[in-house]
């Protein structure tokens, strides 16, 4: 049939209306064909990229009786290609050569279209791929704020290490003494790691009570024991898709290890009273300061959860072993804790540099916060005034120090660092927070002269 001149335009309207919605050569021969099936006994479409045409649409008689329509794809900019065009029936030889010209211009237009976002998306995907390579460099060199790694034993551990693993689902162990910041690497894995989006929980294996180590770890069922009113999810099961670090996993106890191996093997948990297997996907990091070779050795810890949880070992050192590090994480703690009292920093003096260097540290930086918070409570002017005496570690000296011991110490870093002074803003007593008379009348009782010297 001949097509008339409302056909031709709704047909045309038609094609360009799908040839639109169409953004990749791979989703535009469906579109137009639709489009054209709709309007004509179309068969097939063959769209080709820079191939030569006719200068004038050809419609010939196919072997098996079809119309074949060979016409040029060519828009303002010239040649784009070429289309051939298989219609059924005799009736589709009558198809007008202005026509398939004006099916030509849109196909021309919607093919160069989709190449130009073709190229578009490349450039977007390599600039996505780029800005992720950047990120990764920034994140592994830039280290958060409250990550301090000035000594090359710590570098290693956050510029090398933790990238690396974090790029992986591989379990760790993290390993060093109470307060050497397990729990800072744990997060630092986790925030490098494709599951940084999801839940990061932590749990204490040693503060769990014994009886509920298992409920806690892997959830419950309703009536599983007395008190248990409703289902409850584990730590595990609200991870899901995250992190879970468990700290001191060394005072687990059997069952809950052996409950600890099924998970890091199979991938499923089994809730206390439950009667089948519930899939997770989490991310386990274990830490301790225990000697787990000493404990599989005496029978306290599993053999193969043992070999299971080291996988991949950090060892982080004490902060005795790193005095690079006592300076900076020094500034950093004192602005934090500055911070949370909303006060304007103390300058830390040269001198009271030199005690927390001679300090051994038995608490690491555990320790170390805590000297400086309990400092920034008697400190009150524009100098930290360390408090006396440091902390030292639990039966190091075989007795506590008396409160009358302390409070000697106390004064007597107060006046040292005032210079002898006590009256005044940068005087002693405005350090400690007391009145000048006050301090004189404490000074008398615990025999303290001016200068500092208990008399």
């Amino acid at each position: 049939m001949t097509a008339s001149a409302d056909h031709a335009l709704l047909l045309l309207a038609d094609l360009g209306e799908a040839s639109a919605r169409a953004h990749t050569e791979a989703t535009l021969v469906p579109a137009v064909s639709a489009a054209l099936s709709r309007h004509l006994p179309l068969r097939r479409l063959d769209l080709r990229r820079g191939a030569a045409a006719p200068g004038a649409p050809e419609v010939r008689r196919g072997a098996g009786g079809e119309a074949i329509a060979v016409f040029a794809l060519r828009d303002a900019e010239g040649a784009v290609g070429c289309a051939t065009m298989a219609l059924g029936g005799g009736a589709a030889l009558d198809v007008s050569p202005a026509l398939l010209e004006a099916i030509g211009r849109l196909l021309a237009v919607a093919l160069r279209q989709v190449q130009v976002l073709g190229r578009v998306a490349a450039i977007a995907r390599r600039a996505q791929g780029e800005k992720r390579t950047l990120k990764e460099e920034l994140e592994r060199v830039a280290l958060p704020r409250e990550v301090v790694a000035v000594g090359p034993a710590m570098r290693a551990i956050f510029q090398q290490m933790v990238p690396l693993v974090a790029r992986q689902d591989t379990t760790v162990l993290v390993r060093g003494e109470t307060g050497t910041g397990k729990e800072v690497i744990a997060r630092r894995i986790h925030a490098l790691s494709r599951r940084a989006e999801r839940p990061f929980l932590a749990v204490n294996c040693g503060a769990l009570p014994e009886g509920l180590v298992e409920s806690a770890l892997f959830g419950h069922e309703r009536g599983a024991f007395t008190g248990a009113a409703a289902r409850h999810h584990g730590l595990f099961e609200r991870a899901s898709a995250g992190t879970l670090l468990l700290d001191e996993v060394g005072e687990l106890p059997r069952a809950a290890q052996a409950k600890l191996l099924r998970v890091l093997q199979e991938g499923e948990i089994e809730r206390v009273g439950g009667e089948g297997a519930v899939r997770v996907s989490v991310r386990v990091i274990a830490a301790t300061h225990r000697p787990l070779e000493d404990m599989v050795a005496s029978g306290g810890f599993r053999e193969d959860l043992y070999y299971r949880l080291q996988v991949f070992p950090i060892i982080v050192p004490p902060l005795r072993d790193r005095p690079e590090d006592l300076e900076p994480l020094t500034r950093v703690i004192v602005e934090k804790v500055a911070a949370s009292f909303g006060r304007t920093p103390p300058r830390v003096s040269a001198e009271s540099m030199a005690r927390l260097r001679a300090h051994g540290w038995p608490g690491n930086v555990r320790e170390l916060e805590n000297v400086i918070e309990r400092s920034m409570v008697m400190s009150t002017g524009d100098e930290l005034i360390l408090s006396a005496p440091l902390s030292a570690a639990p039966g190091a000296t075989g007795r506590v120090m008396t409160y009358r011991e302390a409070a000697q110490r106390c004064i007597e870093d107060a006046l040292r660092a005032a210079g002898g002074k006590i009256y005044g803003d940068d005087g002693a007593a405005a350090a400690l927070g007391l009145k000048p008379t006050t301090l004189q009348s404490k000074m008398r009782k615990l025999g303290i002269r001016k200068d500092g010297e208990k008399g």
